[in-house]
């Protein structure tokens, strides 16, 4: 077997016992890796059973990383994480880089569960076949990042470590997962479920090294892409990706102040209308300030995670979903009070997209009327940050009535305040939505809503990418949509892309790297699978995969009570100003849309897939 290890660990944290799942050739020729394995575990683990709740000991929680894990290989180190989340009904998938997925893969497994619950706080050790269950009380309720340091200290520095904050342990319904001290699978409060578990952090460390079939032809590709991406930064170094390498993510805000593309002030607005403010988050102002080293993932040649110029010891620097939703949106352009609002929020381990738009909702009700000092405890208007910091922190400590019922979620929320907060709210099925504009980008606005991973801005292609005439010919596709429509055509664009996008999941490949007419062809990536494993995939059968992968998760999404959203009400407002001005989503072009998007996945009115379809991949 090629590319596998053969096997899956699964621990249960009740009985403090190990077992041992193997899976052969023809298991992994289906199912591949990453986000595919991760849910087709899931599905083995549950059954038929669905009186599961995210935080019951019954509910598993899944570790996958890809085929490439555990190799030299650029782009190849991300680690799928999926669960029953508390922040939406029905799965969630989330994401993280770093060396955890890979040490998944030394350790000697595909992939990694973690189920029951412990009666008193732990951590895991794992080493290869040996594992531990160690006493985590000390660690308890402390800062995950002095967590990190502390275990950091105590164990081999090849090891990995997964942990949760104080978020997770008071099981907020956004708290994340760090990983080392700079990766966060951040979306769909997965955190919470290994808080509930009692678990405060699992390390991992393994001496097994995965054998591929033609190891020389996947080490030639990885260093054709390297040369790719060199001649591309060469040719233009202020490109997306020349970008990426210089500035990290930081450089995007920058990009999209221009595009008007940027969410200010809850999303009303979209673009600083105040040149000294625009300066601020720069792509020189970040040169000159703010952007210190970089701190790659391993083999990696973008290189898009960097320090943070004020302690590059250990705080990277925050991303740009991070600063834009926990700055502009809030009215706040000083980058060190949006510094300063992502590392309370990385330190506490709660999800900065969805915690950016709880604070926006806030402060958007509070100057509206909707919502009082009485009810607050405090004002909170846009652009203090006092108030974003006190409310962040009350949330993850349940403190006050506000603070307790958003610590629950939106829903929740909204239904003790009244309907008239919904039109304030941006979350797409009680996930916070992400810093690319849905009516800027009525594609991936779409995707938020109707794909199986609710506000998700990684998993299909941006609408000003995937526009692009001829970027789809390989998948079939030779038709295009403008930029800014909401039409037949971009649904069917968003699709294949999600198809795409699901597939570099089930390989754990970044998108970055892997992403549409990024740096390697889609043949290139063909024959690194094929290289790794032996198995002779086409480009359509490795989408096919993508494509199955979508149909299982939607599956459990449905399963688990979740629907799709509607169109959000301020979505069908123009945009007032900027670049953008006068965007809006058609209510009526997106319910049609809906319809043709349903019969492209023959999935039923409801958005629940057909059994048949699943019955020709499902064993």
């Amino acid at each position: 077997m090629f590319g596998f290890m053969g096997k899956v660990l699964v621990v249960d944290l009740t009985s403090q016992k190990t077992e041992v799942l193997k899976r052969d050739v023809s298991y992994y020729q289906k199912y591949l890796g990453g986000s595919f394995l991760a849910a087709k575990l899931f599905d083995e683990q549950v059954g038929t059973s669905r009186d599961i709740n995210p935080f019951s000991a019954a509910n598993p929680i899944v570790f996958a990383p890809g085929v490439l894990a555990g190799a030299s290989i650029c782009g190849a180190t991300r680690v799928n994480v999926l669960s029953l989340s508390p922040e939406c009904p029905g799965v969630f998938l989330s994401q993280a880089g770093g060396e955890f997925g890979p040490n998944i893969k030394r350790a000697g497994y595909d992939a990694l569960i973690v189920k029951g619950q412990s009666s008193s706080p732990v951590y895991i050790n794992i080493n290869n076949d040996k594992v531990l269950f160690k006493d985590a009380s000390e660690y308890w309720g402390k800062d995950r990042v002095d967590v990190y340091q502390a275990l950091r200290a105590k164990l081999d520095k090849k090891y990995a470590i997964a942990s949760v904050g104080v978020a997770g342990e008071n099981r907020i319904c956004n708290a994340n997962l760090m990983f080392e001290p700079d990766h966060y699978a951040g979306r769909g409060g997965l955190g919470a479920v290994i808080g509930a578990k009692n678990l405060k952090a699992i390390c991992i460390i393994g001496d097994h090294k995965p054998e591929f079939a033609d190891d020389r032809k996947v080490k030639d590709l990885n260093k054709a892409g390297a040369k790719s991406f060199k001649n591309a930064f060469d040719k233009n170094p202020n490109g997306f990706l020349g970008v990426l390498r210089r500035l990290g993510t930081w450089g995007l805000l920058q990009l999209n102040q221009e595009g008007g593309n940027l969410p200010v002030r809850n999303f009303k607005e979209a673009c600083l209308d105040d040149d000294t403010a625009a300066s601020e988050i720069s792509h020189k102002s970040g040169e000159e300030y703010y952007v210190g080293k970089k701190v790659p993932c391993k083999a990696c040649y973008v290189a898009c995670k960097k320090t943070s110029k004020s302690d590059e010891n250990h705080t990277a620097l925050a991303e740009y979903e991070s600063l834009a939703l926990l700055g502009p949106n809030l009215g706040i352009t000083d980058p060190k009070e949006m510094m300063e609002a992502c590392e309370l929020c990385n330190r506490l381990g709660v999800d900065t997209i969805s915690m950016g738009n709880m604070v926006s909702f806030v402060m958007d009700c509070f100057e509206n009327g909707v919502l009082d000092e009485k009810m607050l405890g405090f004002s909170l208007k846009f652009g203090d940050i006092k108030g974003a910091l006190k409310l962040i922190t009350d949330i993850v400590e349940r403190k006050g009535r506000l603070g307790a019922l958003m610590a629950d979620g939106m829903e929740k929320t909204c239904q003790e305040l009244g309907e008239a907060t919904r039109f304030y709210m941006r979350f797409s099925k009680g996930v916070g939505i992400p810093a690319h504009l849905p009516r800027v980008k009525p594609g991936i606005g779409f995707g938020y809503l109707h794909g199986p991973n609710p506000a998700d801005h990684m998993k299909l292609e941006h609408d000003w990418i995937a526009s692009a005439p001829g970027m789809l010919k390989d998948f079939g596709l030779d038709i295009t949509s403008k930029a800014f429509d909401l039409d037949n055509n971009k649904v069917e664009i968003a699709r294949a892309t999600q198809i795409y996008a699901s597939t570099m999941d089930s390989l754990s490949m970044c998108m970055f790297i892997f992403g549409p007419g990024n740096i390697l062809s889609y043949d290139e990536i063909v024959n690194i699978v094929n290289g790794a494993t032996g198995f002779d995939f086409s480009f359509s059968a490795l989408m096919k995969i993508g494509e199955n992968a979508i149909q299982l998760q939607k599956k459990l999404y449905t399963d688990f009570g979740g629907t799709d959203e509607k169109l959000l009400p301020y979505m069908e407002q123009e945009i007032p100003s900027g670049p953008t001005k006068g965007l809006k989503i058609d209510g009526s072009a997106f319910e049609e849309t809906r319809k043709h998007y349903y019969k492209l996945w023959n999935w039923d009115d409801a958005g629940r897939p057909n059994q048949e379809v699943l019955d020709q991949f499902l064993d």
